[in-house]
């Protein structure tokens, strides 16, 4: 599957077609290319105005729109949820129905001003209550969204108008699941006419888990299943072996205590050949070093010639792969191969890495010129390197040789790069504080932030989409 995507990602970057810029200085589809190694002075930014970087304490923050992505059994992502964030979300008791409808409302808002479809190629998951489906309809909602159905009063069976709205949002094309209430009776009345189910796990034990499960699925067949709240990697095989389908969750990007790993001689040697590339510029030298290696230069091979070069003939020799690739292109694939380092998630880790890379690279346009643009997307995939390899950041990114502005971001969030960094950070984790803080430093409004993040989400979505992705390899 990684293959696949990477095949897709080169072929989508070679696409001469523009796509929409959020910004005069908005760069092309061309992804950016690696930073030289010995590129090692400060990166000539325009200077940020300081009454810019301290946000106006007076002003309450704007609600910004978050997400996380959902994922398959085989950990590839299927559909992305969303979540508002804000003051007014963090005080308000969500429990009471006006409120919570009055949230929902928000979400929805969010979602309809992007200027843009806010999901192509990914389906849309919002929670909503009870009350706020018999109340929104379908008019706003994203197409072929999922919707997360919350029980106004899990005591009482629901009501024959929920299950109406239910059957009009089915009919309109959208998938109703109930949220977090299996086994109640508000859940017993609706189950027969869901889409499916998820349960939290947070909070519960393996045993509460394993017996909510079994119980939906013994009772209800038909019922698909999802896990949300999903932590850690052992919580995602306990539902994937209780028939769960669709996850949600922190696991894929849970950071741990990696400090007695040592990175993989094979990993080693992918960075090797990335600083080689960087510092040589004949190709027959760089075809001798890959010909050393055996099983990438197999890799190599059947990477060229994937269906999306759309070749006439077999390309049998490493010379020839690279004439065709270039530089850039194999300094890329060998920089999303790191990313493949990893075992569990390894595909999803691919693309939240390469969200982030895509966000900085959009948010970074605003201000920046595409040269630095281009590292900031670099940025973005190397932040992701200790998830991937399962070490420290710093020891992931030595065998590399950035210059230090990079470092510095990276390893320090400092420096301007380290702004963006933080950014991407603060949306990854959903603090609408710190979201309008950083915001506010880079001389954006969070609406736009908002934007450029379905814009990521939508740019890796049409690379997964490729008809590559859908050929064998």
């Amino acid at each position: 599957m990684f293959g696949k995507l990477l095949s897709a990602f080169s072929a989508w970057l070679r696409d001469d077609a523009q796509p929409a810029k959020p910004h005069p200085q908005a760069t092309s589809r061309q992804a950016p290319q690696t930073i030289a190694a010995e590129d090692a002075e400060q990166p000539d930014l325009p200077e940020i105005p300081v009454e810019s970087q301290s946000p106006d304490s007076t002003k309450q923050p704007e609600p910004v729109l978050v997400h996380r992505e959902v994922l398959d059994e085989a950990l590839s992502v299927r559909g992305v949820e969303f979540f508002v964030r804000g003051e007014l979300s963090n005080k308000i008791a969500t429990h009471r129905t006006t409120m919570r409808r009055f949230l929902d409302g928000m979400l929805i808002d969010q979602l309809a001003a992007l200027s843009r479809s806010p999901m192509r190629q990914r389906q849309a998951w919002v929670q909503l209550s009870e009350a706020s489906l018999l109340r929104l309809g379908t008019g706003k909602l994203p197409a072929r969204a999922c919707v997360l159905l919350v029980a106004n009063d899990a005591t009482l069976p629901a009501h024959a108008d929920t299950r109406e709205a239910m059957a009009t949002m089915q009919d309109a094309g959208h998938e109703v699941w109930l949220d977090d209430c299996i086994g109640n009776r508000w859940f017993t009345s609706l189950a027969e006419a869901a889409n499916g189910a998820t349960l939290r796990l947070a909070l519960r034990t393996p045993l509460e888990i394993n017996d909510l499960l079994t119980q939906a699925r013994e009772e209800h067949p038909g019922l698909r299943l999802g896990a949300w709240d999903v932590s850690t990697a052992d919580d995602y095989e306990m539902a994937r072996k209780l028939h769960c389908t669709r996850f949600s969750g922190s696991f894929v990007t849970r950071r741990e205590d990696w400090s007695g790993n040592v990175i993989s001689p094979q990993m080693l040697h992918v960075a090797s050949l990335i600083n080689h590339i960087r510092e040589e510029t004949n190709l027959r030298a760089v075809a001798q070093v890959l010909k050393q290696d055996m099983a990438m230069s197999y890799r190599l091979l059947r990477y060229v010639n994937t269906a999306a070069y759309g070749l006439t003939q077999h390309i049998s020799s490493i010379e020839q792969g690279l004439m065709i690739l270039g530089q850039e292109q194999l300094d890329r694939w060998l920089t999303l191969l790191l990313l493949s380092g990893g075992g569990l998630g390894d595909t999803a880790l691919t693309e939240v890495a390469l969200t982030r890379a895509r966000f900085l690279e959009l948010v970074g346009a605003y201000r920046l010129p595409p040269e630095q643009c281009e590292k900031l997307f670099v940025l973005g995939l190397f932040s992701m390197l200790d998830l991937a390899l399962k070490v420290p950041l710093e020891a992931a990114v030595k065998p590399l040789r950035l210059a230090e502005p990079m470092n510095a971001a990276l390893l320090r969030r400092e420096g301007p790069f380290g702004r963006y960094l933080l950014l991407a950070d603060a949306c990854e984790r959903g603090i609408a504080s710190e979201i309008c803080k950083y915001a506010l430093m880079l001389g954006l409004t969070t609406s736009k932030v908002s934007a450029r993040q379905i814009d990521a989400i939508n740019w890796v979505a049409d690379i997964s989409a490729e008809p590559v992705l859908r050929s064998k390899q």
